[in-house]
């Protein structure tokens, strides 16, 4: 079966920074070499700025500006947006991103090689900050995402969040998703995809840079109501295991390092959903293999008698 990506890029107003975002879509090495074809809609709230001509010039000039729909229509927000993307979307893989956002070149190669040769419905990256220049300024690389955490809302303003820029997923997940309450939501629409991902798949970690987010002034001030709204869609109460288990991952996700007893804990714990690239078997492999001849990968698995 054919390889389709679909990016929706939701815009209103970004005349400045949509660029970059259409670039970092159409310049991915997977669909420059064809590996993948891409489906890219980009939908527009009837910009007031140079936003439309902005993205029509870019799209225009670039040889695979052929895979790109163009709406621009009056919308409800980023969500109402993404929502008329979400409905008309071919691809068999998914992902979105903001206006002022970008991917990182190679980020479709890596998301088609571990979905093919793995059963992973969605994963996530490394989380990368940019500042408003486009420069690398904060970098997290995720420790666990429970699927129980998700659902009751603790990734955000208790740990580190599932950043939307660097998430991609098999876009039949979408199924999960009620469309009219995704429309509704002005700011955490992206946590509601997570917690309805959640209630049936794993959230796999690669460590690699997929994507990431640009800070701007403009965001700043929002996290309040976000969260606000990102309480609608938490489901159940932390059982006494679960704060138990809050409490030491909230140690290991603060624990940058993978040596000692805490880092090769953390290592052993998270081993299951984490991706890394073995250089002798030269692919992405799972850390509950044993992954290469790496000194922390020795000392927690052991090699298998030939």
């Amino acid at each position: 079966m054919a390889i389709i990506c679909t990016v929706v890029t939701p815009c209103y107003n970004a005349e400045k920074y949509i660029y970059t975002t259409i670039g970092s879509v159409l310049n991915q090495t997977a669909f420059l070499s064809g590996r993948a074809e891409l489906d890219y809609i980009i939908v527009d709230g009837n910009s007031t700025d140079s936003t439309i001509n902005v993205i029509q010039e870019t799209v225009n000039s670039h040889r695979l500006g052929k895979y790109v729909k163009i709406i621009s229509e009056h919308d409800n927000g980023m969500y109402d947006a993404l929502v008329k993307g979400m409905k008309i979307a071919k691809g068999n893989i998914f992902s979105y991103i903001n206006a002022d956002d970008f991917y990182n070149q190679t980020a479709f190669d890596i998301v088609i090689e571990i979905m093919k040769n793995n059963d992973v419905k969605w994963l996530t990256g490394w989380q990368i900050g940019y500042n408003e220049a486009g420069q690398i300024i904060s970098l997290i690389n995720p420790f666990y995402y429970r699927k129980n955490f998700i659902k009751q809302g603790l990734y955000g303003p208790v740990l580190p969040v599932i950043q939307q820029e660097s998430t991609f997923w098999r876009a039949e997940l979408n199924q999960n998703i009620n469309f009219e309450i995704l429309s509704k939501f002005k700011l955490a629409g992206d946590y509601y995809l997570w917690t309805e991902f959640a209630k049936h798949f794993q959230l796999y970690i690669v460590e690699t840079y997929l994507g990431g987010f640009r800070h701007r002034k403009e965001n700043l001030g929002k996290s309040g109501d976000y969260r606000s709204e990102q309480l609608d869609t938490v489901i159940g109460k932390l059982s006494f295991y679960d704060k138990i288990t809050l409490f030491f991952d909230r140690i290991f996700w603060k624990y940058n390092g993978k040596d000692g007893f805490v880092g090769k804990l953390k290592m052993r714990i998270s081993q299951v959903v984490h991706f890394v690239f073995d250089q002798d078997q030269n692919r992405w492999v799972t850390l509950s293999g044993y992954p290469g001849k790496r000194t922390i990968e020795r000392f927690l698995y052991k090699r298998k008698k030939r």
